[in-house]
């Protein structure tokens, strides 16, 4: 391979997307797992929130094995670390102004440091990572540099998490401005397909109108066109890449939801994003 250029090596073949999703990494990891059983190689990965943990983790080469471990043996008091309540009520008492979020994050730090690769460069395939950037009002695109902190920025869910500060800027979900990196990883690896392990956002495809039965109806109507919006955004990323003449293949898993307090749900999200993976990529020519 000597005198061939990075961009030539990774000018065809598949590049990987695992989008943002709520503690999605379950079912990232289980699509992930098909993706190896079926023999697809990635050139490369990209990935945003819950779907960056699992992009990294591909990048770096970890096993499907060593995988399994760390996201099965996770639990709530691993990475759950809210400030004293003493602060909080202080906070309150101040109407939040300062107030950055709930969880301090350094938990969540150190259970990814079980990822055995320390900046994104170094991974064995290239990784790009995407965050959303309050300082410069922009979404934040990571392809070198510290690989923990640009996982933990991704997944820095606003109010839930603090922002991450890298370079004196504060950083947050990177879901938020970019649910799947699609026309991030065409740019790139510029590969000849895409696939992205795409995870719904919990009310898009509700029956129309549900959320006037719901409680707090405002915050439902919200939170619903937020999601249209990111929804859009991503379909257009999917019709300007394939513009390009790179082919997107969508595989949606529906694999169970999981969040902080149930846990338990994870291998059966992990096992269904398999199955429902090896169902659909298996019949697809590579």
């Amino acid at each position: 391979m000597a005198g061939i250029s990075q961009r030539e090596r990774t000018a065809s073949g598949t590049g990987v997307v695992f989008s943002s999703g709520f503690f999605g990494f379950f079912a990232h990891a289980g699509f992930l797992n098909a993706l190896r059983e079926l023999g697809i190689k990635p050139l490369g990965c990209a990935g945003a929130s819950s779907g960056a943990i699992v992009a990294a983790m591909a990048a770096a080469g970890m096993s499907d094995q060593t995988i399994k471990e760390i996201l099965f043996h996770v639990r709530k008091a691993d990475f759950w670390d809210p400030d004293p309540v003493i602060h909080i009520v202080k906070s309150a008492l101040r109407f939040f102004r300062g107030y950055r979020g709930y969880l301090r994050g350094d938990a969540y730090g150190k259970l990814l440091k079980q990822i055995p690769i320390k900046h994104i460069e170094d991974c064995l395939l290239p990784l790009l990572i995407v965050a959303t950037n309050l300082s410069l009002q922009r979404e934040e695109r990571f392809t070198k540099g510290p690989l923990i902190k640009a996982i933990q920025a991704s997944g820095a869910v606003p109010g839930l998490f603090k922002p991450v500060e890298i370079d004196g800027a504060l950083f947050v979900d990177g879901g938020m401005v970019n649910k799947a990196p699609v026309q991030a990883l065409a740019d790139l690896i510029q590969p000849e397909k895409i696939i992205v392990h795409f995870i719904a956002s919990v009310n898009i495809g509700d029956r129309p109108d549900s959320f006037l039965q719901k409680r707090v109806t405002p915050w439902h109507m919200y939170h619903l066109a937020v999601n249209v919006s990111r929804h859009e955004a991503y379909q257009r990323q999917c019709d300007s890449v394939r513009k390009q003449g790179i082919e997107v293949i969508e595989v949606r898993t529906h694999s169970s939801g999981v969040g902080p307090d149930n846990l338990a749900k994870g291998p059966q999200a992990y096992r269904k994003a398999k199955e429902g993976a090896l169902k659909i990529l298996s019949s697809i020519k590579f």
